[in-house]
């Protein structure tokens, strides 16, 4: 008759099938941890003006986002990396919602704040973004109305008028 992990075998020889189990697991686990992270950024990889049609532009500088809508807000951010990509997380919770006339605005929302995803140049799938050299110029945010909008940098200037 064969003993199996859980059922009525000697203490010992659950031990070691459990052993055999999740020291391999374990080191997975681990190895991943370490090899699969993602590497810091540069905030200044971020810094610019960035366009989305029908939203208000955004100046992007050193730790702080100007909405440029003539409202004089602002949001704090980081640049992280996150999974499989890159964010900005962004603070306070201000989230792109429809005007009347069509547009979006930004108004204050619920919460603490939003994860924004950095994006390549040819994708919007933020996963492609393996580091800091991969970044297109492109965030991700999702409006109120679910509504993908893309902000792409100009390549105008640096700064938003």
């Amino acid at each position: 008759m064969a003993f199996s992990v859980s059922g009525d075998a000697p203490l010992k020889d659950k031990i070691i099938g459990w052993g055999i189990i999740g020291i391999p697991l374990a080191t997975l686990f681990l190895l991943g941890f370490i090899f699969l992270r993602s590497d810091p950024i540069d905030q200044r990889v971020v810094w610019g003006c960035y366009i989305a049609s029908g939203a208000p532009k955004l100046d992007v500088r050193s730790n702080t986002i100007r909405i440029a809508d003539g409202s004089g807000r602002s949001l704090r951010y980081v640049a992280e990396p996150y999974k499989d990509g890159y964010r900005l997380t962004v603070r306070p919770a201000l989230l792109l919602r429809p005007t009347p006339r069509g547009a979006y605005g930004f108004e204050q929302a619920q919460g603490i704040g939003y994860f924004w995803p950095l994006l390549t140049a040819g994708s919007d799938n933020p996963r492609k973004m393996r580091s800091q050299k991969d970044f297109g110029g492109r965030i991700a945010l999702i409006a109120a109305d679910g509504t993908p909008i893309i902000y792409v940098r100009s390549a105008a200037g640096k700064n938003c008028n």
